[in-house]
């Protein structure tokens, strides 16, 4: 039977640095292994490797360590940009934050109720499914505007393990989500209303159930019932009685503790502001070239880059098939999300509800339930894929504006009532460019498989490279892997 004390107690068993904390090598031009990207799954990698006596130097081309791990301290709430959410199941994640010291607390992120707003008409979620504006047909008019494409893909969702979605026993499911609803007689309007905020086009159904077979393993994990509820995200975050953990929690003081403490361990190993343009490994070592002209050599390389990154660096000898085809080719989809507080409840006075979804410029609205030490309730708004990439064409203080007169124009009661602290959309970050990788159809049966395959004294990491987990878990996954592929190597 698998227990959350049982994941634990396996990641402990990986050797990790005994002396966190302390700075323990030192940065030189000559390396036993090279770590390309200073995200999670690039630090993790570095820790455990120097733990088993290799040097390591890990070069990252911004002035910042995490990655996709982003706390914006500088902005109040310290909102996060990006990872934030820690599963129960997470237990590399669990054990690393005990050995670096971190607290984990539970997230008090659950969101209010949703409206909607279609066809320049609200209409409340207790009223949608009698509604005039609900043209879905059958058990389809219960599901609500935000949640239809979840839910659709859970239904259809055949996955019961979780690397099923590499079994070639589902291959038919690497299609468009657009297909997959054809092919079960999804309604026209029910397809409208899933299509909302989503690209039906150009993700791969397979793609999106391994991550809700992933996420439906953490949610039930201990034996917990999952409820229905209406967030267009997860689960309801809460704490059973005799439980250490809750279902979602997160780092005390920001998720960015974690990568900070891990660049800490590694001391002077670890480099800003390296941006790699070429690998070479035509020699009897690998060399690194940076773009300020500083080079390096080391017996391995690990690229802990985003393919929508890597493509852009010189390999040499080249990659080559399926290989060649991932990295030039994986989708990456964007996710834009600005933050502020609600000074006045803005519900009481048109009586909808405080969330919302639409169909307009605005994806979605999202007011979440106060934390225990605040007055006032937070809110995010919240941009993904085509909405995300309009959003982002923007200047942040037009941005800014545009959101604050639009939700104003649809729903007046919100006038002067929204306090906008920041936004950030990962698009238009130059170094990372999308917030996650989104396999296209056809995709996963093309080169998903061979993608993580060493190539020369090459190795990959990344959310992108894993198999079993997700989020910040599957960051980990992949160093731990490429890090002891390494280590049977050396």
């Amino acid at each position: 039977m698998v227990t959350r004390r049982n994941l634990i107690k396996g990641a402990a068993a990986v050797p990790l640095l005994s002396t966190l904390g302390a700075p323990l090598l030192k940065a030189a031009e000559r390396s036993s292994v090279i770590v390309v990207g200073g995200g999670l799954s690039g630090l993790y990698s570095a820790l455990l490797l120097a733990d088993a006596g290799l040097d390591v130097t890990v070069l990252e081309a911004s002035q910042r360590i995490g990655g996709r791990v982003y706390t914006r301290d500088g902005v109040e709430t310290r909102p996060e940009f990006g990872a934030s959410q820690i599963g129960r199941t997470y237990a590399r994640v669990i054990n690393l934050c005990s050995r670096l010291d971190l607290k984990l607390i539970p997230e008090h992120r659950n969101l209010m109720p949703m409206s909607s707003y279609l066809e320049q008409n609200w209409v409340r979620s207790d009223q949608w499914a009698d509604s005039p504006l609900n043209r879905m047909v059958g058990d389809e008019r219960k599901m609500q505007p935000a949640l239809v494409g979840s839910q659709l893909l859970s239904k259809f969702n055949p996955l019961q393990n979780l690397d099923d979605w590499l079994n070639p026993k589902f291959a038919d499911y690497d299609v468009s989500i657009l297909e997959l609803m054809q092919r079960n007689n999804v309604s026209p309007a029910a397809i409208r209303l899933a299509g909302i905020g989503n690209d039906l086009y150009g993700s791969s159904a397979l793609g999106l159930m391994q991550e809700k077979t992933r996420g439906l393993f953490d949610a039930r994990f201990g034996n917990q019932e999952v409820e229905e509820i209406d967030r267009p995200y997860g689960f309801a975050n809460r704490k059973l009685e005799g439980e250490s953990l809750a279902r979602i929690n997160n780092i005390e003081g920001g998720c960015s503790r974690m990568p900070e403490a891990m660049a800490a361990a590694l001391g002077d190993s670890v480099q800003t502001g390296k941006m790699v343009r070429a690998i070479d490994m035509s020699g009897d070592r690998a060399e690194v070239r940076c773009v300020d002209g500083s080079r390096y050599t080391a017996d391995f390389v690990i690229s802990a880059l985003p393919f929508s990154v890597l493509r852009n660096v010189s390999i040499y000898p080249l990659l080559q098939g399926p290989q060649a085809d991932a990295v030039h080719k994986i989708g990456y989809a964007g996710t834009t999300r600005a933050f502020g507080f609600i000074e006045e409840p803005y519900w009481e006075q048109d009586g909808f509800e405080p969330s919302f979804f639409t169909d307009g410029t605005i994806h979605m609205l999202w007011a979440l339930e106060k934390r225990p030490d605040e007055d006032k309730h937070r809110f995010m708004v919240v941009f993904t894929e085509p909405a995300a990439s309009r959003i982002d064409q923007f200047p942040k203080d037009q941005a800014l504006a545009l959101m604050e007169s639009e939700i104003a124009r649809i729903r007046p009661s919100t006038k002067g009532k929204l306090r906008f602290l920041d936004m950030y959309g990962w698009s238009n970050n130059t170094f990372i460019r999308g917030c996650r990788h989104m396999f296209k159809p056809g995709q996963i049966n093309a080169f998903a498989r061979e993608m993580i395959v060493p190539h020369e004294r090459l190795h990959f990491a990344g959310e992108h490279t894993r198999r079993s987990d997700f989020g910040m878990e599957s960051a980990l996954e992949s160093g731990e892997r490429a890090a002891f592929e390494i280590i049977g190597r050396a």
